[in-house]
């Protein structure tokens, strides 16, 4: 039963992406935005893949500078940010390795970081990483992928007018991080 409740979940997560896809398409995208401590939430979104980090002895580190950090975000979009980086984290990171969220805060940006030892990026994939429908491995290795999580992750740290970036060195890892703009 835990098996078909989580591939229904992951079904209901694609379905909802196609139609995010569709609203940033037609210009359709709303924002709710509202004052949201990051840390906790970010724990919260964590929560989702404990038991995944347990079955497959992945060390599951979060780091903060601070125990509260506010925010203003979209919570359902900032929540399908961090979720979408932490699945393809677990997605390939070999069992036995590390995958690391922090937040880091300066003058004028939050940063989110999702760090993890897998099997890391390609450099001739790099430049394509946030296209859509771009796979990034041999569908043969891995579970197969839609293509559009890494897509709709950057539309939405847009649409919050934040940034992405992408450290990666095959066979080490990759590194995401999205700054977020800090609203005083």
């Amino acid at each position: 039963l835990q098996v078909v409740e989580r591939n229904t979940n992951r079904m209901l997560r694609l379905i909802n992406q196609i139609l995010d896809f569709r609203k940033i398409q037609n210009k359709k995208m709303k924002m709710q935005v509202q004052r949201v401590n990051v840390v906790a939430f970010t724990r919260k979104i964590m929560e989702n893949f404990d038991s995944v980090a347990e079955e497959h002895h992945i060390d599951f580190l979060f780091e903060t500078e601070k125990p509260e950090l506010y925010l203003w975000v979209d919570v359902d979009k900032y929540e399908k940010i961090i979720f979408n980086l932490l699945s393809n984290a677990f997605k390939y990171t070999p069992n036995g390795k590390m995958i690391k969220v922090f937040i880091h805060e300066d003058e004028e940006t939050v940063s989110i970081g999702v760090q993890d030892q897998g099997i890391g990026i390609a450099e001739n994939k790099k430049k394509s990483i946030f296209v859509r429908f771009e796979n990034l491995v041999d569908r043969n290795l891995f579970n197969p992928s839609t293509g559009i999580g890494l897509s709709l992750v950057r539309d939405l740290v847009v649409l919050h007018h934040g940034t992405i970036t992408v450290e990666s060195e095959e066979g080490k890892g990759t590194l995401f991080i999205v700054n977020f703009p800090v609203l005083r």
